[in-house]
């Protein structure tokens, strides 16, 4: 009997005439894969104008010519896969507009989806049930699987991968390698760290075939390693240059901060509110961990698995010991992938956003239908649980999942449109920080002049280059405070995109000490709050009263983009009333 007859349940012995017990499992989980496909169909018609990350994407792939959409993918976050499909979407006339972008993220979410089913057919699992309690429950997943960014992909091919590999496992012919290698070489192609997950599962695949003394199949793992990794290497040049800006992005990061950057990653809250502490959401992935981690464990020691078997061809294998070989090859890549990860994100120091989290979850939700579906089919009790944990995580984020799918990327073609309208020639309008100016290089077509804070000459895509130089000069904005007196005294008004904090009129911002003097470094953060503080205390003293625009929309908004916009009419004296 061969690994994959072993492994899948046999519904005469167990559920005789396949009563609805045994269809309750694969049912619900294809109803709540229904649910989950239009909650991402009403996020792409929601989702709006692309935000600043998103915009930066399309701006690298759609540059004229191949060396310089090379020489720009130093200004991306990613490799060049994801990039390279948007600029095929882009030949083809498809993202021409923000709706035809927005098309292409939907696509993806909904491979997602079914990379899912088809990892579970091949795992022999009845359904992905797991996955899709875990992952469709969280807000998180429904704002970042269907966004312009390259992490809806790479959760694709990450599925895809681990169910490659245990293809391979299963049954290791020459086709079956080349379709691991190739799904391995993609992977790593589409987000930097894919690289660390890779590893990790190839890890759980090593152990497995280690077990079987499969030394051929051993060397072809470990080929299929070397070969995605060396192919990473053309990207060396760019990310050598790009290190040096680093360290403007780097903060503090110990073990409290990656908990609370995880909490938020699996809390029940939209992308409209502003992370707030630890959410108990946690508890669920951190128990089931401890639960996976303890049946991989124990279905190694279960029944059948005598040292002959441990040794046995991939023929010879019986139902156990195939269910044994899935869940170390599953547990094995979901321990490795979060010591790898976690190792990582602390000597990073990035202050991480949810969706750095995604493609760990993607691998703890998948190794855990390994070992908690496939390799445990009965359907009493584990089954019943499986289903019941299925419409529990649903129903519970039901109301912020909703609301997900409702929220705009962004309003800052909103405040651009309201700018246009209201903006005269001769105005200022100061877009808060250089990655807010992205957006708004995208959306504002008016003739009124326009800088950011600091002051550079390119807002296309990221330019930390130019936002380094700023950074590291004794007064990077004087340009700006000057133009802006100017501006006032000439009669006309300055605009302000962007959250300004308070400022108070009767004094001015304590200097901050050249970078590296602070705790922080070169991290830009303080300086950008400096830097604003100095635009709002000389317009209090200079200006009128400010007066904030409404700018009015009709859903919630991405708290990371969404700008108020403030109106300050022309010179007054220091010492009015």
């Amino acid at each position: 009997m061969g690994v994959q007859t072993a492994l899948q349940p046999n519904p005469q012995t167990k559920f005789p005439g396949r009563t609805l017990a045994f269809w309750a499992e694969p049912g619900a989980t294809l109803a709540a894969t229904g649910l989950v496909a239009g909650v991402l169909a009403l996020k792409a018609l929601n989702a709006g104008p692309l935000w600043r990350d998103e915009t930066n994407s399309i701006n690298v792939a759609q540059m004229p010519s191949l060396s310089e959409f090379w020489d720009s993918m130093r200004c991306e976050s990613f490799p060049a896969l994801w990039l390279l499909l948007l600029r095929g979407w882009s030949a083809l006339g498809l993202a021409e507009s923000d709706s035809g972008i927005r098309v292409l993220g939907l696509v993806v979410g909904l491979l997602f989806l079914g990379c899912l089913w088809l990892y579970s057919r091949w795992i022999h699992g009845r359904a992905p049930i797991l996955s899709v309690a875990l992952l469709g429950s969280l807000p998180a997943f429904v704002n970042i699987a269907g966004a312009n960014r390259a992490y809806g992909l790479a959760m694709c091919l990450l599925v895809l991968n681990f169910g490659m590999l245990w293809r391979y496992l299963e049954s290791p012919t020459r086709s079956r390698a080349v379709l691991a290698a190739l799904a391995s070489l993609l992977f790593v192609h589409t987000v930097y760290y894919d690289e660390i997950f890779l590893c990790a599962m190839l890890a759980g695949a090593c152990g497995v075939v280690l077990r079987r003394r499969q030394w051929r199949t051993l060397g072809t793992l470990v080929g299929i390693g070397l070969a995605a990794g060396s192919s990473t290497m053309i990207y060396w040049p760019n990310l050598r240059r790009a290190a040096h800006y680093v360290p403007m992005i780097q903060v503090p990061f110990t073990l409290p901060d990656l908990w609370k950057k995880l909490s938020q990653a699996v809390a029940a809250q939209s992308s409209a509110h502003s992370p707030g502490p630890s959410a108990s959401g946690i508890w669920i992935w951190m128990i089931l961990l401890l639960a996976g981690t303890a049946a991989a464990v124990l279905v190694q020691f279960g029944p059948g698995r005598s040292a002959t078997e441990r040794t046995t061809s991939l023929g010879g294998d019986t139902g156990d010991a195939a269910r044994a070989d899935l869940a170390l090859f599953s547990g094995v890549s979901m321990l490795g992938g979060v010591t790898g990860y976690f190792f990582f994100l602390l000597k990073l120091h990035y202050p991480t956003e949810p969706w750095y989290y995604l493609g760990l979850l993607t691998l703890l939700a998948i190794s855990l239908d390994g070992v908690l579906g496939a390799a445990w089919p009965v359907w009493r009790p584990c089954g019943m649980l499986r289903t019941g944990f299925l419409v529990l995580m649903i129903g519970s984020t039901s109301g912020a999942v909703w609301e997900e799918a409702h929220t705009r990327q962004s309003n800052v073609d909103l405040v651009a449109a309201a700018l246009q309208k209201n903006a005269q020639e001769g105005d200022l309008i100061v877009v808060q920080g250089a990655w807010e100016g992205i957006t708004f290089d995208r959306y504002y077509r008016g003739r009124t002049r326009w800088v950011t804070l600091p002051p550079i000459n390119s807002h296309k895509v990221h330019r930390n280059d130019l936002v380094w130089e700023k950074l590291n000069q004794p007064e990077p904005i004087a340009p700006v405070l000057t133009e802006l007196s100017d501006t006032l005294r000439g009669g006309k008004r300055v605009w302000v995109v962007g959250q300004v904090g308070d400022a108070n009129r009767n004094r001015t911002p304590s200097p901050l000490p050249p970078p590296p003097n602070l705790p922080t470094k070169w991290y830009l953060g303080p300086y950008s709050q400096y830097w604003c503080a100095q635009v709002i205390s000389q317009l209090v003293v200079s200006a009128g009263p400010a007066q904030f625009v409404p700018v009015p929309v009709e859903r919630p908004v991405n708290f990371q983009e969404n700008l108020p916009l403030l109106r300050f009419p022309g010179y007054q004296p220091a010492d009015r009333p």
